[in-house]
């Protein structure tokens, strides 16, 4: 998928609108995964300085979904522990909304004040770490200790879903079987 995805992403829209690959990579997959358009992902984008571990926030209000990512696109076949660290980091500081709005950029302090409200109406929060490469052993241990921990606390409906390339394969494949308008 790396290949694939790194083809994809040196296309004049990605170079154009994202400044580097990390961001290409998270709009690729806002894109081919969750199927929004160029401007719906654009506006998901967090990226950037003062990004808090949130690359990107995507409100599906047809699911009641929330959906936190950090991307990792990286050309190794396996990455440690650190991306679910960031992630874990990115649920801890969810908790406190005002203190996070206070110390985020601009983009997530937009994003923030639609997240309080999608959690008003009882909307569930995803956190996905999405990354081309597979975690090593202790990683994936680290993975099912923080899921635990995200899955039993009460301060809101969470999980916590790892799209390592395998994963990223299966949806690619499973969105591209579906009616996508801007791809003929």
């Amino acid at each position: 998928m790396y290949n694939k995805i790194l083809s994809d992403i040196s296309q004049q829209y990605y170079r154009e609108n994202y400044p580097n690959d990390g961001q290409r990579f998270v709009a690729w997959y806002l894109r081919n995964i969750h199927n929004l358009d160029t401007i719906e992902t654009k506006d998901c984008i967090t990226d950037g300085a003062g990004d808090k571990q949130i690359d990107a926030v995507y409100i599906d209000n047809d699911a009641s979904m929330i959906y936190i990512i950090q991307g990792k696109f990286y050309a190794g076949e396996t990455v440690n522990a650190e991306p679910l660290r960031e992630v874990l980091s990115s649920w801890i500081q969810i908790k406190d909304l005002q203190k996070l709005q206070e110390n985020a950029n601009e983009k997530l302090r937009i994003k923030i004040n639609e997240l309080a409200t999608a959690l008003e109406d009882d909307y569930e929060i995803c956190f996905e770490l999405i990354t081309t490469s597979e975690l090593t052993e202790s990683a994936k241990a680290d993975l099912q200790t923080f899921q635990k921990e995200i899955s039993e606390d009460t301060t809101f409906n969470a999980n916590l879903v790892l799209v390592d390339n395998e994963t990223l394969k299966f949806k690619y494949d499973e969105a591209l079987n579906k009616n996508r308008p801007y791809i003929n």
